[in-house]
């Protein structure tokens, strides 16, 4: 995307250490799911590069048996300067997931260059997809690009969150990183554009924390929901209903133009009230898509 990429030609220094395209440091990852005979969803392709990976599918939801709970996993404990990886996961028809990760996407300072995340999410006729990662963490002096690209059926349902950490709070890093930048775009099967979002934080070029911007708190989040316009309707009613702002979370949320989904913004004091907030969500919209009950994944 031409903005985006104007965006990283101000970070593209030539790295002293290992050079990117180099092994370890063009990571990928690509999983295709499908609905098999006996009517679970399994990982039907998988393509990885060091040191992206998924574990093997599991089942453990006593609401939905059929839907496939996918880890996605990184041996390299973080993102460093000069990465690239590219993530690509399609959902075939009918097909059922919860995609999260191991842990915290943990993004290294850097002395040159920058890291580039590319991810591409496909949801075919009657699939849901929750889609909730753990929260990025950039380092100080840290410099991130992430482009999501969604194409979601219009008769299929799609929830994804994007929470960012301030920093490494525990050691003092409060808003210490360069430039985190995440761009959302969403189409549907016909490639008609359903909506566009990003978000572009420079903590050293901005106070973040002055009233309209964060409001003095420290994790920020954005939900995107892609769902049928009457299934939209319901959760809409429900989160008036049942989500209201504390002095440790905000939130506010409005529909898409055509009314085929939910953008979500939030505000926190601390990751742990973000992420309990984001499953709330989570509950909501399926018991509104699949009339079934979720409960917070548990992670060690």
């Amino acid at each position: 995307m031409e903005e985006t990429s104007a965006e990283m030609l101000q970070h593209n220094e030539a790295i002293k250490q290992l050079g990117v395209g180099r092994s370890g440091k063009n990571g990928k990852l690509k999983i295709i799911l499908d609905v098999d005979s006996s009517g679970k969803t399994r990982i039907k392709e998988k393509e990885s590069a060091f040191p992206l990976s998924v574990q093997k599918e599991i089942y453990y939801d006593q609401f939905q048996p059929n839907m496939t709970h996918v880890y996605m996993i990184s041996s390299s404990g973080g993102i460093l300067q000069g990465d690239k990886y590219a993530i690509d996961i399609t959902l075939e028809k009918n097909a059922l997931a919860h995609i999260t990760t191991q842990g915290a996407t943990r993004i290294y300072g850097m002395n040159a260059s920058n890291a580039i995340q590319v991810v591409n999410v496909s949801l075919d006729d009657g699939a849901y997809l929750e889609f909730i990662p753990d929260q990025i963490i950039p380092y100080r002096d840290s410099r991130f690009y992430q482009e999501i690209s969604f194409k979601v059926h219009d008769n299929a349902t799609m929830i994804y969150s994007e929470i960012v950490s301030p920093g490494r709070i525990g050691m003092g890093e409060i808003f210490d990183y360069d430039i985190c930048y995440l761009r959302s775009v969403g189409k549907n099967q016909k490639d008609v554009l359903r909506f566009t979002d990003y978000t572009k934080i420079e903590p050293k070029k901005m106070n973040l924390q002055d009233f309209g911007l964060l409001e003095q708190k420290q994790i920020t989040a954005s939900m995107y929901i892609l769902a049928k316009t009457k299934d939209v309707e319901t959760i809409i009613r429900t989160l008036e209903d049942k989500i209201k702002n504390s002095s440790e979370i905000e939130i506010g949320w409005a529909t898409m133009t055509k009314e085929n989904g939910v953008l979500i913004r939030i505000l926190g004091n601390t990751t742990r009230d973000v992420i309990r907030l984001v499953y709330d969500i989570t509950k909501i919209v399926r018991k509104a898509v699949l009339d079934s009950d979720f409960h917070e994944i548990r992670k060690t």
